[in-house]
């Protein structure tokens, strides 16, 4: 039976998800960082990255999994090119510093690339791309996570879901791609559990590695695309467990486990200036005219419009912030409990 649905404003969700964790010890500062970021998601419609999180993270600050006293600096390697050692902290506090330094970098060197090593689960990694776009930057990012994906034609899980974001921003609207490697991020999976709903059968596998409907079930994700996903999703390992961090695949710290020990994720972060090679003005122009000619393309029959990657998201934003954004019962009773 699916579960009871609550309508919560934007502003109470983001004070009940500081208030749960300052209450499990978290400074106000970084509370307020993680609420942004989890909320950010749920308005976006994204809720497998949203507040149903924070009862894991509470959860592993108890356990002792996550570092609260952490002094987070950006160390330059290059010019362009610098270094952050999480030593364990919540990872949104971490991927905010770095997404800042890298686009404080990118405003004099024209690019920058930022990585972050020993760090926790970051988010929704858009909202770091719209930290960049909001700066007038392009932005790429990439993050490893812990085995829960089968490598193509593989029957068990070594691979994370291994997502990657990227966006450009235009004149008056933008492209923003968020995207687990994996068919599905796990964090759907999740969702499905905790209303109850089955899944498609393309989503997950179970234990022998067959397709399941049923979430309570689903032991690991397959890569989007066959074996096209599972170079990406490659990619993405090489550019922060192989290169940043030093940690990979079966050897990162399990989310849903191993409370008691940070997990070694890795980020790849980078800011470029689409005025380096020009005139900003002309670069926003010209990705605002890309944009309006995608939107003039008939949509082909079942379809109403043409669209760019994030423009459903941000429809679903503006919607949820004026009716709302709604949750599952459980979950609002934990964070008001």
């Amino acid at each position: 039976m699916a579960d009871d649905m609550t309508v919560v404003r934007e502003e109470e969700l983001r004070a009940l998800v500081v208030r749960r964790l300052a209450g499990a010890g978290m400074s106000g500062a970084d509370a307020e960082i993680v609420a942004d970021v989890l909320v950010y998601a749920d308005l976006r419609g994204v809720h497998s990255h949203g507040v149903l999180r924070v009862e894991h993270y509470v959860k592993r600050i108890r356990s002792g999994g996550m570092n609260l006293k952490a002094r987070l600096e950006v160390r330059m390697l290059k010019p362009g090119i610098g270094l952050l050692d999480a030593q364990g902290a919540p990872g949104h506090t971490a991927a905010r510093v770095a997404a800042g330094k890298a686009i404080e970098i990118a405003r004099t060197e024209g690019m920058a690339v930022v990585g972050v090593r020993n760090s926790s689960h970051c988010g929704a990694l858009a909202y770091y791309i719209r930290m960049g776009m909001d700066a007038g930057m392009a932005s790429m990012m990439c993050v490893n996570t812990d085995a829960c994906m089968v490598p193509y034609g593989g029957s068990g899980a070594f691979f994370g879901t291994n997502p990657f974001a990227f966006g450009f921003p235009g004149r008056t609207q933008s492209v923003l791609l968020d995207m687990a490697t994996s068919e599905v991020a796990w964090g759907k999976i999740l969702h499905a559990r905790e209303k109850n709903l089955p899944i498609p059968e393309s989503w997950a596998v179970d234990k022998e590695g067959v397709k399941c409907s049923d979430p309570h079930k689903a032991a690991a994700l397959p890569p989007f695309g066959g074996a096209k996903g599972y170079g990406i999703t490659i990619m993405v390992e090489a550019l922060t467990g192989l290169m940043v961090g030093g940690v990979f695949g079966p050897h990162l710290k399990k989310m849903y486990g191993d409370y008691e020990t940070y997990r070694d994720l890795s980020n790849f972060i980078m800011m470029i200036d689409p005025g380096v090679f020009g005139s900003r003005d002309e670069a926003l122009d010209r990705t605002q005219r890309m944009i309006d000619e995608i939107h003039r393309i008939p949509p082909a029959p079942g379809f109403q419009r043409v669209m760019v990657p994030g423009e459903i998201e941000d429809n679903c934003m503006a919607r949820y912030r004026k009716e709302g954004i709604p949750l599952p019962g459980s979950i609002y009773r934990y964070l008001a409990g």
